[in-house]
């Protein structure tokens, strides 16, 4: 018997209905996958530039580290030893002091002298290894001691105190939080997947229902890699900072490692003839001044941190690398 035309009718509206909302699943779907792609490329568009800064700093702190530890190693020690055999100097010996804006005192000597020891300790006890993590730490703090503390292991995590819980040095060496945090790694890990395609599932209404919840989500990917990509920016440009001032540290370092080298020289055939200050010639005492100046700026910039705690460029690093920069002019204007 068949069918009454009413039921024929409603079979065929339910049909249509069902193939309606089957269509508008599979575009909610097509949506959510064109979503949730645009979100992981706007997320791995700003992680690839980040993580290139990263690398690029790190390159820069551990480059700044060999050069800070070249110094304390072969420089120092040799200053130290013909330094010391000068009795009698003047501190306040005002014949060459305004010669350079930087003020030399004695408690600077002995800033330089206990470096120079503790630097001997290191390398006696074998633990001068230049390792990457203990070179990076030694850029970013200064202080032998930091260096010491870390020249054992690789591993920036291995550093004391305030290098040990700072996440951007240990983020710098790695990409992950000495403290125990997921750090930008877990951060990749924990949006990516969040960002990956829903599952495409069949079937008229709970196919509907699903693709509908799966274009919300997609949604909110997106929301939520827009804003990652907004504190990715921020952080390259941070991490692009600490880059250049370590950069520009180096090369203030470069520059004054000749004058100081050549500098040497000339102090140890100086205190091979004469050791009592009162003795020395003008021109002996201005070549004296001009090395402690020297030696004087390399220390300061050496031990000061270019980056705190928190993670942030110090203004005292900018200070000492425009003191340095000033000596650099100085020295050759003087030539």
């Amino acid at each position: 018997m068949p069918l009454p035309l009413l039921l024929i009718g409603a079979a065929v509206l339910a049909g249509g209905y069902g193939v309606k909302k089957g269509v508008d699943a599979k575009d909610d779907f097509d949506s959510a996958k064109s979503t949730n792609s645009l979100a992981k490329s706007t997320y791995d568009k700003e992680y690839k530039k980040l993580d290139r800064e990263r690398q690029l700093a790190q390159t820069s702190f551990e480059t700044l580290g060999s050069t800070k530890y070249t110094i304390y190693k072969e420089m120092f020690p040799g200053f130290v030893d013909s330094f010391s055999k000068i009795k009698n100097i003047d501190y306040n010996d005002n014949i060459v002091h305004d010669k350079f804006s930087i003020n030399v005192c004695q408690s600077d000597m002995f800033d330089i002298s206990n470096i120079s020891i503790e630097m001997k300790d290191i390398v006696i006890s074998g633990s001068g290894g230049a390792a990457a993590g203990a070179l990076a730490g030694l850029a970013a703090y200064g202080g032998v001691g930091v260096f010491a503390s870390a020249s054992t292991g690789a591993a920036i995590s291995g550093l004391s105190g305030v290098a040990a819980t700072n996440a951007t040095l240990a983020w710098l060496g790695g990409g992950s939080l000495a403290t125990g945090g997921m750090g930008m790694a877990g951060g990749a890990a924990v949006l990516g997947g969040i960002v990956a395609g829903p599952v495409l599932a069949v079937g008229g209404f709970v196919m509907a229902a699903k693709a509908e919840t799966a274009l919300y989500e997609a949604s909110k990917n997106l929301d939520k890699a827009k804003a990652a990509a907004i504190e990715m920016k921020t952080a390259s440009t941070v991490t692009r900072g600490i880059k250049d001032r370590a950069n520009n540290i180096n090369k203030v370092l470069q520059e004054l490692s000749p004058h100081f080298s050549n500098g040497l020289d000339f102090l140890k055939s100086l205190v091979a003839t004469q050791t009592d200050y009162q003795k020395f010639k003008s021109h002996e005492k201005e070549f004296l001044w001009t090395i402690l100046s020297i030696a004087t700026t390399i220390k300061n910039i050496s031990e000061t941190p270019v980056i705190d705690k928190s993670g942030v460029v110090t203004k005292a690093s900018r200070k000492a690398l425009a003191n340095a920069s000033k000596l650099v002019k100085d020295l050759s204007s003087f030539g």
